[in-house]
């Protein structure tokens, strides 16, 4: 039996509200089982009793139910209902994971993991070498990594959410300040 109603993951697709908890790994076993691979340290008893994930593909939201999952030696063995063989299974390698949002306080464990949300959009980016870049627009999970778009001279301007990259992120100002790498802005135009 779910812990968590079915409804909750329709809603989710309605409102589109989600957020990006990991990727598939390789398949593992000959019955379509898959290795999940998470962004941060998630409860596993709640998670065992989620009735479906999101599996995004072409940046659109699929929801398959879960048969089963299980946890061995720290990894997460998936067991989805539609996917029934490890050539299928190979199908799904390396597509992110998502899960709705209301569902983020349950799961994760640590209560101080940064997440990237639709929070800062409209945040003012700057950059400790080239002063006010823009606003955020727009924040996408590619794989493993959040993107920020900026409205850069009127051009979208992505930029890896990363702590290589974010030097401090004032919410009281809605201030973000960055240090790109030399060369970054070239690179990308």
């Amino acid at each position: 039996m779910s812990l968590f109603p079915i409804k909750l993951f329709y809603e989710s697709i309605k409102e589109t509200q989600y957020f990006h908890i990991g990727s598939f790994g390789k398949p593992i076993g000959v019955n379509g089982e898959i290795i999940a691979k998470f962004l941060y340290e998630l409860d596993d008893h709640a998670l065992a009793k989620l009735p479906a994930l999101f599996v995004e593909i072409d940046y659109i939201k699929i929801p398959y139910y879960l048969n089963n999952i299980t946890f061995k030696d720290g990894k997460a063995i998936v067991q989805l209902d539609l996917i029934q063989s490890k050539t299928v299974a190979y199908t799904l390698c390396n597509l992110p994971l998502f899960l709705p949002v209301s569902l983020r306080p349950t799961l994760i464990k640590a209560a101080n993991t940064a997440i990237p949300y639709n929070f800062l959009i409209d945040f003012l980016v700057s950059d400790t070498q080239l002063g006010t870049l823009g606003k955020i627009q727009s924040i996408y999970a590619a794989r493993d990594q959040y993107m920020i778009g900026v409205d850069y001279q009127q051009e979208e301007l992505l930029i890896p959410y990363h702590k290589e990259f974010i030097i401090e992120v004032d919410e009281k100002q809605k201030q973000i300040t960055i240090q790109l790498p030399e060369g970054y802005l070239d690179a990308m135009r």
